[in-house]
């Protein structure tokens, strides 16, 4: 079966475009075409294929035959798009596209990062994606991805990490909270308290049942409610404690809406990490980026820790 002579790039981008969307008509979005233009071509590759590859108009769903060609197609795109970035790079020119996701909490300094990127290097494009966790990880191993920046990367990839940044999270309250300004709360006083929680299988939560865990602290009440705004939110109504990235907290903390409690082993100290995988080549856009986050990421993003006003003891 001699694909090459049969099968056209519109053909290839077609079905990329569905497999990532999951939808004809966002596909065509995407691509910048009508609906019945999309299938056009997926009818066409399939007959050049043989074999059907998306199960279903409605509920996209890759078929097995479908899953090969779009792992292969991926690695036609990308190769062909890292040739045009080195015959650029050849010409002394940075430039190139980068698909990038970040992990939800760091979407609070990203684009204090590549605002300044892209002053310096306004012919390298950017495509960002927001996700959690799992979602980065899977965008990493299918390849939709080529850097993440995350906390904790998945240890089951062939990845390269490197640590750029530090990541500090602390426990927050409204000011108002009887243990706002107190010196050296001990863990145990979180038992009688309302912990506010992320998702489960969410880095920030991660953290957290770890520092409970460490300090034998098991609160007699806990809420999960998803995002770190709503945390954010619910913490400055008087909800309960949130334990919250200092990325996330700080305009609330300056503004006095929110306060860092001083919690004993606090904050916990993490790293974030710029992710790439290591099994393929990195195109000298994506180069220049890892360049530019491990030279210029620590002073941009730099977010001092709010220091809790601390009542005097009496």
């Amino acid at each position: 079966m001699k694909l090459d002579q049969r099968v056209t790039l519109k053909q290839l981008r077609a079905l990329l475009a569905v497999a990532d969307t999951g939808s004809f008509t966002m596909a065509a979005r995407h691509l910048h075409i009508t609906q019945p233009a999309v299938s056009m071509q997926l009818r066409d590759l399939e007959a050049a294929v043989g074999d059907v590859l998306v199960d279903g108009r409605r509920e996209v769903r890759l078929t097995s035959a479908g899953e090969i060609l779009v792992r292969r197609a991926r690695e036609v795109i990308n190769a062909l798009e890292l040739a045009g970035h080195e015959l650029l790079t050849a010409r002394g020119v940075a430039a190139g596209t980068i698909d990038m996701v970040v992990i939800t909490t760091a979407e609070y300094f990203v684009p204090r990062l590549l605002a300044e990127f892209g002053r310096r290097y306004p012919d390298i494009r950017i495509r960002l994606s927001v996700a959690n966790r799992a979602d980065v990880y899977a965008m990493l191993d299918e390849r939709r991805a080529t850097l993440a920046i995350m906390g904790t990367p998945p240890g089951r990839l062939p990845l390269r990490v490197i640590p750029f940044a530090p990541h500090r999270l602390s426990f927050v309250a409204s000011p108002d909270h009887p243990l706002a300004g107190k010196h050296a709360i001990p863990p145990a006083a979180l038992v009688e308290e309302r912990l506010l929680l992320r998702e489960r299988g969410s880095g920030t939560r991660d953290h957290l049942e770890r520092y409970l865990k460490s300090h034998d602290v098991r609160p007699l009440r806990a809420d999960e409610l998803g995002s770190n705004s709503t945390l954010k939110q619910a913490a400055m109504a008087g909800l309960g404690i949130a334990f919250l990235s200092h990325h996330v907290f700080e305009m609330e903390a300056a503004a006095g809406r929110l306060v860092r409690l001083d919690v004993q082993g606090t904050p916990v100290e993490r790293e974030w990490n710029v992710v790439v995988r290591n099994d393929q080549p990195l195109s000298p856009a994506v180069d220049i980026l890892v360049h530019f986050l491990l030279t210029d990421g620590k002073r941009l993003m730099n977010v001092p820790v709010p220091q809790p006003d601390i009542q005097p003891d009496r």
